[in-house]
């Protein structure tokens, strides 16, 4: 069995003891270092990106951003960071192992770090981009040991990539049943603004593209580019979705984002309308003009993320449910009390405003009891709510709507107290 220098180094420096007997280091390939050179930088631009990001904001800031609880996203955050830092030191310890000295990189997210919403839309993109090098990346690297590495750090990107897709309120945790593969030179061309200072990979990026709309896209966005080398026309918007085996092409001033997509889409400007493929082994380069770029697309908002996020305006109104275990008397009484008559003179009010709680949510509707079971109905909202029976094969709504009894159970008569009583078995509604 063959180990890696840099795995063992890993461990080596775990809370774990290790021993075993040093292997010779051996010099990578050229393709080898090369995606491990690219790999250690896009770490490198993770790690830092998150670092800043929790540095500068505090847990108030994360609360007015809409998220119902800041620890949540701080905790979170700060687990993805340090798996990026781990990520980082991995790899430079596998460069170094193997003959090429790792490079050290500097950046600036002021851009980016204006306020915790940029924050978080900027972190779905950069771990998309992280699940979109390690995948594309995987058809240069020579050695199964460093594919075997890459490969376990690409499923722990996507493992990041469905949190922030959760945390951001509006999307779908995970969106689509496949991710689409980047060349090195594309990532570098969506990590290229970040990077300040001499940080040469030997990778010339493909030329950058931005979408110019405001605000959020959905189904029927026109959407608006600009870009070295982007022209308004003449030109070939290409939106690429997980999953599908071209691009959808379409002539640049009609690049509208059809019905039926949901989550992250990439696009290329072409010059010609020949769809791209959704590999990089086929994907033609020379007909590129700029990009890709990168749009999220939350057409089906998940329950999840907007409990996480239900204050950002991301709230849709849905209705929640809850289960609750009550005695049959105060089933019957909610049962009873929504289908008796409201009073309608203040005497009844007054006389009934103690009694019971059935009174305070009296329907106005004095009609069928049908769903109760049985024709008897109390006269007024009082006490009467809680004298009618609660037949036990009973199920289904209230009159009121608000209730729904999904059965009743009996549960163990607990033992009688000393003064010789016993409490009411329970039953689940």
């Amino acid at each position: 069995m063959r180990y890696s220098t840099s795995f063992l180094a890993v461990l080596a420096a775990s809370p774990l003891l290790v021993s075993a007997r040093p292997v010779k280091s051996r010099a990578a390939s050229a393709n080898d270092a090369l995606v491990f050179q690219f790999a250690n930088v896009l770490e490198q631009l993770e790690t830092e990106f998150y670092a800043q990001g929790i540095k500068k904001f505090s847990e108030s800031d994360f609360s007015n951003a809409g998220f119902s609880s800041a620890s949540i996203v701080t905790q979170s955050l700060t687990t993805i960071q340090g798996d990026e830092a781990a990520h980082t030191t991995f790899i430079q310890q596998a460069l170094k192992d193997n003959g090429a000295e790792p490079l050290k990189c500097s950046f600036n997210f002021d851009s980016v770090l204006t306020d915790v919403a940029t924050m978080a839309a900027t972190a779905r993109v950069v771990e998309y981009l992280g699940v979109s090098a390690y995948l594309g990346g995987a058809t240069l690297i020579d050695d199964p040991i460093f594919l075997d590495a890459a490969a376990s750090i690409l499923t722990v990107e996507a493992r990041h990539q469905t949190l922030l897709n959760l945390l951001s309120g509006t999307g779908s945790a995970i969106p689509q049943a496949f991710d689409v593969p980047f060349t090195p030179q594309e990532v570098l061309s969506l990590a290229v603004g970040f990077i300040t200072g001499d940080c040469n990979t030997g990778i010339t990026p493909t030329k950058t593209l931005k979408i110019t709309n405001k605000g959020t896209p959905s189904a029927g966005t026109l959407l608006t580019f600009e870009g070295d080398g982007v022209q308004s026309t003449g030109q070939f918007c290409n939106m690429m979705i997980g999953g599908m085996p071209f691009s959808i092409n379409l002539p640049i001033e009609k690049c509208i984002v059809p019905p039926g997509v949901n989550g992250p889409v990439s696009i290329w400007i072409t010059s010609d309308d020949n769809p791209l493929a959704n590999n990089v082994i086929d994907r033609d380069t020379i007909k590129q003009v700029a990009g890709p770029a990168i749009a999220f697309i939350d057409a089906q908002p998940e329950t999840l993320g907007q409990l996480v996020r239900g204050g950002s305006g991301t709230n849709t109104g849905g209705t929640t449910t809850t289960t609750t275990t009550i005695t049959p008397d105060e089933a019957a009484s909610i049962i009873a009390g929504a289908n008796a008559s409201k009073p309608t003179d203040s005497s009844s009010n007054n006389k009934s405003s103690g009694s019971s709680d059935s009174s305070s949510s009296g329907s106005s509707s004095s009609s069928s009891g049908s769903s109760s079971g049985g024709d008897n109905k109390p006269s007024d909202g009082s006490n009467g709510a809680a004298s009618q029976p609660l037949p036990k094969d009973f199920t289904g709504k209230s009159p009121d709507g608000n209730t729904n009894v999904l059965g009743l159970s009996q549960v163990p008569r607990p033992a009688a107290s000393a003064t010789g009583s016993a409490a009411a078995p329970s039953s689940s509604s």
